[in-house]
């Protein structure tokens, strides 16, 4: 955690900005404000360029021109490099940029050089860890959902930009005869919600998103059926080969060295995600040996997850039988690299391989308690069996989002992938990458 405040402490929004070594999957910002930077190649937008970062950023919409049209017409003219942008009319005045993966700021910096620079403000910047333990990552989920959520917000167009321009010249005499120019009415703010029925919505939206992706990872479960490699044996669940599939495709078809550039895909296959599907089941069906090791998972991660977390030995896995679990873990092993080694007790060092972060990891895990008193194979216990398998959705979103069950680190990536290894004829397992690899077929799902 860093306090950041400019030249009152010394730490600059620019201090933080990530570098091109970051594992980052995109970056949400809501900025009410912003002007033109003098050196563009090295601020925020810059920096998510430079990165190859997709950026979806809300500004302010009003009569005052909050957002400065050069602004404007850099983020348009970006569309093509995942820059988006939607704009809020009237009400929005935050000031909150989440890397995902990397941490958030949340404080009082409008995108403008003397907010980024030299003004005297005030903000706070999470690290992913910082995140996790405090809770504070389903905030900041949840923040950001409501706003994609929003009816009201709307994207930038040239037509907008034209306005704004407008509106620009009549800056001299604009209170109200600026106000009558306006092409989008004024908005009187979001309405009041309580908190449950905030969570309510967080979860009917949860609910939908999850049956919507899982229908489409069932089609093209149906897709593969006919069309296996000879390499993969006959009696590999289909859900199982639905995630090698769509792991093959991501790291042999989309990836290009440290670059995954899966929204230049989504942008080219939205149109028909079903012809996309077709090209690359018909590459998959021909191919002459596993792409990326698939068959490590068909024969060793798989099986041995699901015998592990089978119901009569998940409740007693020894701490290097949950190791092992995290081990054959894609999400798991992807966002242990990422933990403070001082969160695994390890403070002593700044640096060390994953596979010897594994059993940190999972002994750690393994001490923690949620508020119901679980530990994380009782929580698994609960997420996999402990009721209808109907209603699974909801067991992930209480164990992944909800204070009461969730345990940190251990979020819906890791616990919706499990699902999919130790009871496949239930749902296929889904993470970050598969989530991704959907995207570049052209479908739109949510990447957690």
């Amino acid at each position: 955690m860093r306090f950041i405040a400019n030249r009152i402490n010394g730490v600059h929004l620019r201090d933080i900005l990530p570098g091109a070594d970051g594992d980052i999957e995109g970056v949400y910002a809501a900025i009410a404000y912003g002007s033109r930077s003098v050196n563009e190649k090295e601020d925020f937008i810059g920096n998510c360029l430079a990165n190859n970062l997709r950026l979806d950023i809300w500004m302010r919409y009003d009569h005052t021109v909050p957002v400065a049209v050069s602004v404007l017409r850099r983020i348009l003219a970006n569309h093509r490099n995942n820059i988006f942008c939607k704009l809020i009319p009237d009400y929005l005045h935050s000031k909150v940029i989440w890397w995902k993966g990397y941490g958030a700021y949340v404080g009082s910096a409008n995108l403008t050089d003397r907010a980024w620079l030299t003004n005297i403000e005030a903000g706070i910047f999470l690290s992913e860890d910082d995140l996790q333990t405090s809770g504070m990552l389903a905030e900041v989920e949840g923040f950001f959902e409501r706003l994609q959520g929003l009816e009201v917000a709307f994207p930038l167009s040239e037509e907008v930009i034209l306005e704004m321009e407008e509106l620009q010249k009549l800056r001299n005499d604009l209170d109200e005869k600026g106000k009558a120019q306006r092409k989008i009415p004024e908005w009187n703010g979001p309405s009041f919600e309580s908190k449950e029925k905030a969570k309510d919505r967080r979860k009917e939206s949860f609910r939908k998103e999850w049956h919507d992706t899982l229908t489409t990872l069932r089609k093209i479960g149906d897709e593969l059926s006919g069309n296996r490699p000879y390499w993969v044996p006959a009696d590999i669940p289909i859900g199982w080969q639905t995630d090698q599939f769509l792991h093959a495709y991501y790291y042999s078809q989309v990836s290009d060295g440290l670059k995954k550039p899966y929204e230049d895909f989504y942008q080219l296959n939205k149109k028909n995600p079903q012809l996309a599907l077709a090209n690359a089941v018909s590459w998959w069906k021909e191919t002459a040996s596993p792409p990326s090791n698939e068959d490590h998972t068909f024969n060793e991660s798989a099986p041995y997850i699901q015998q592990k977390l089978d119901q009569k030995n998940i409740l007693n896995l020894t701490p290097e039988e949950f190791s092992q679990v995290c081990y054959h873990t894609h999400a798991t092993k992807d966002h242990v690299i990422k933990i403070n080694l001082a969160t695994l007790g390890r403070p002593d060092i700044s640096s060390m391989p994953r596979d010897e972060r594994i059993p940190l990891f999972a002994n750690w895990l393994l001490s923690l308690r949620n508020k119901k008193g679980w530990d994380v194979r009782k929580l698994l216990h609960y997420v996999l069996y402990e009721g209808n398998d109907e209603m699974l959705w909801e067991r992930l979103y209480a164990a992944a989002k909800t204070a009461e069950y969730s345990l940190p680190h251990y979020g819906l990536n890791s616990l919706a992938e499990l699902v999919g290894w130790a009871r496949p004829e239930i749902a296929p397992p889904r993470n970050g990458r598969t989530s991704k690899a959907l995207r570049a077929l052209g479908y739109d799902v949510r990447i957690y």
